[in-house]
Formats: C-alpha cells, sequence, structure tokens
C-alpha cells in the first residue's frame, strides 16, 4: 500500500520542521509523496520546508481557507492508495506508518486507521472519540466529562485508556494524525470545504460507519502529538471558539437533521446563560458571557455558506 502524507501548517514552522523531519526518516519504502500546505501563514513556514526539505511539495496558498480545503487542495494532487492526514504539531516513530498500513490492509471494510497518540513525555493521550451527541456536547459543556471522567460511559465524549482497546473499531481517531483510503476519501468527496476549523473527523468518519465501513484504532502505530499548536498559533481565541460552534451546529444538521442541531444550540446556549448569570453576580466580565456571544454568532453563522463568511471584513474578528 502506497501512501501520500499532507500536513496543512500555519504558522508552525518549528514543529513542522519536526514533523516533516519524522515523516521523512520513518515513512519507508511505501512513502510517496509529501505534501505541505500553508495556508497564508507569516512565519516563513514555506522558505523553511523548501530550503530544508526541498523533495516536499509545498503548496502556498493566498489565504488561510481553512483546515478541510487546505487538505483537499493537496489530496487532488495526491496519487496513492491511501493518504497519511497529519498536523504540524505530531512527529512520527518508527513503524507507525508501516503499522498503520498493515492495519487498513488487513480489514477490507477499514476506512480509517488512527494510532496511538501520546504526549512529548511518552504519556497517553486520548485518540479516539464517541461521535457527538447534543447531550454528550452538553455532558462536556457542563463540566461533568471533567469532573466525572470514569462514569457515564455513554455521555463521555473521549475515551478512557482503558477503553482504548487494540484493534477495535471506534467512532473516530483523532484528527491529528489518521490513515484513509483514497477510494473512501474519494466517495465522500475529501473534505467538506464548508467547515473551516473543527468537526472534520465527524465529517469523515460518520458517512463511513453508515456505509458499514470501519474506523480502527491502531495502538502500534505511535505518534507524538503536542496539541493545539495551529489554533495557539493564530492567537484568535474567539474565532477559534466560534468556529468550533459553527462546525459543531452545521455537523449536526448536516448529519443528525435540523432538530439535533437546534437541540444542541439550545442547550449550549442554556448552559452558558446558566454560567454567564452566575459569573455576574460575582463581580464583571468573565468568560460564559463571552463564550455566549459567540455561541449566539456561530449559531446564525451556522447556516450561512463559509464562501460569504469569509468576504466580511469582521470574519477573523477576534
Amino acid at each position: 500500500m502506497t501512501t501520500d502524507a499532507i500536513i496543512v501548517s500555519f504558522n508552525t514552522r518549528e514543529l513542522l520542521r519536526a514533523c516533516l523531519a519524522s515523516v521523512l526518516r520513518f515513512g519507508g519504502s511505501s512513502l510517496g509523496q509529501v505534501f505541505v500546505v500553508d495556508n497564508a501563514g507569516t512565519d516563513d513556514s514555506v522558505g523553511m520546508v523548501r530550503g530544508v526539505y526541498p523533495m516536499v511539495r509545498v503548496i502556498a496558498l493566498d489565504e488561510n481557507l481553512g483546515f478541510g480545503a487546505a487538505n483537499n487542495r493537496a489530496l487532488r494532487e495526491s496519487a496513492a492508495e491511501s493518504v497519511l492526514f497529519l498536523n504540524p504539531d505530531t512527529e512520527l516513530t518508527d513503524g507507525a506508518l508501516t503499522a498503520l498500513q498493515a492495519c487498513l490492509a488487513s480489514r477490507s471494510d477499514g476506512a480509517i486507521a488512527g494510532p496511538k497518540l501520546v504526549y512529548p513525555d511518552g504519556q497517553f493521550q486520548p485518540s479516539c472519540r464517541r461521535f457527538p451527541t447534543p447531550l454528550r456536547a452538553c455532558w462536556s459543556l457542563t463540566g461533568m466529562e471533567r469532573r466525572f471522567p470514569n462514569r457515564c460511559a455513554r455521555l463521555r465524549n473521549w475515551l478512557t485508556e482503558r477503553e482504548h482497546v487494540p484493534g477495535a473499531s471506534v467512532d473516530m481517531v483523532s484528527g491529528a494524525c489518521f490513515l484513509a483510503r483514497r477510494a473512501y476519501l474519494e466517495e465522500v468527496d475529501g473534505f467538506d470545504e464548508e467547515l473551516f476549523l473543527y468537526e472534520e473527523e465527524t465529517d469523515l468518519m460518520l458517512p463511513a460507519r453508515r456505509r458499514g465501513l470501519k474506523t480502527v484504532y491502531c495502538p502500534e502505530a505511535v505518534v507524538v502529538h503536542h496539541g493545539g499548536a495551529s489554533v495557539a498559533a493564530s492567537g484568535l481565541s474567539a474565532f477559534a471558539t466560534r468556529h468550533l460552534y459553527r462546525s459543531k451546529y452545521y455537523c449536526f444538521r448536516k448529519h443528525y437533521g435540523r432538530r439535533a442541531a437546534r437541540r444542541a444550540y439550545r442547550l449550549d446556549r442554556a448552559v452558558l446563560v446558566c454560567s454567564a448569570t452566575r459569573q455576574r453576580l460575582r463581580g464583571p466580565g468573565g468568560e460564559a458571557a463571552a463564550r455566549l456571544r459567540e455561541v449566539r454568532r456561530a449559531w446564525r453563522e451556522s447556516f450561512t455558506p463559509l464562501a460569504v463568511l469569509r468576504a466580511r471584513a469582521d470574519f477573523h474578528d477576534s
């Protein structure tokens, strides 16, 4: 099984350098082309890649198109049987790609395989999730998942370490790194470019389940994940929050219907209204009130095409 690798980068030059070094070192003989899509960053990641890794194909975008659209630009130029998607803050370890390829090759019904993610110190990092639902989203937003990490399994988003079973079919693996069959990617037309940021895993992996295909957890493949670097580099916390919720409501409406999306929004709004009221009684300001504003805006914008939003002067407001 031949594999092309695609990395979308936004102002993560030094992490990207380490990521590429690991891919080129541990990719093996079945590694085909390596693509870096630069989402109009300003840290000269493009110059670094072209100077240090001239064998890597760079696609330098004139504007930040979002994660999915950037991946699609490279996907259209890729020709391998499978595609490895990596965040720039990940690093392959020896044998990781080979293990992922073997995992997919051994499952005729396998569409996607995800590795075991670890933090830079080698500690366990959650790598598998359940499909989102309005109640799961509410359980997380209220802080209950954090307070009771081993209770109410059906309401938890992320699987516990004990639930990460080798070779198991799971709802979703982390979007930080996963291997997908080209045939499946073509069947679903790649990434949905209406999603600027977040929920790409849901949008890719839920249709696989509905087609009778599997997403498989492969702990023999170990990948180091630093976590959240591209979002942190943007410095747009309100922007990222808005797209977290816009993507959620858009995906709920697309995959579960308008009623589920509306239920998710109303639950989010109710929780945040309560939190904002409690914080306001304690004093001025408060994170909940700011998040509530972004959630309301996200709901409205979930009905608006992304191309229209990106044309607005306030699109990147944070």
